[in-house]
């Protein structure tokens, strides 16, 4: 007895992304594993629900530039973070509240 609803489709696993070296012909063809980037576990938020790390993230990164300058490398981490997980549309609305002054943040330096 064979149960056709397995049959030839069988599950595809993908390969795991393995670290080798690469020639310089194998890197113009980018491997898609290498180009994902999620900015990992952050104990601050637990919870399924990411909205309010979005918001810090935004926040964190404003706040970096504002204290270190706007040319500060270790504050593109923040920036990563916050459009990896927060929506187009309400990054789009926090930078026009921020260059109107009405984004509800604390200020750092005046």
């Amino acid at each position: 007895m064979s149960d056709s609803r397995i049959g030839p489709c069988k599950l595809k696993v993908p390969k795991p992304c393995g670290k080798k070296e690469i020639t310089e012909e194998e890197e113009a063809h980018v491997d898609p594993c290498k180009q994902f980037w999620h900015p990992g576990f952050d104990a601050r938020f637990p919870n399924m629900n990411q909205t309010r790390r979005c918001w810090q993230n935004y926040v964190d990164y404003l706040r970096c530039q504002e204290v270190l300058g706007e040319d500060h490398e270790p504050c593109e981490y923040f920036k990563k973070t916050y459009k990896f997980l927060c929506p187009g549309f309400w990054i789009e609305k926090w930078d026009d509240q921020v260059a109107n002054g009405i984004f509800p943040r604390p200020k750092y330096h005046d």
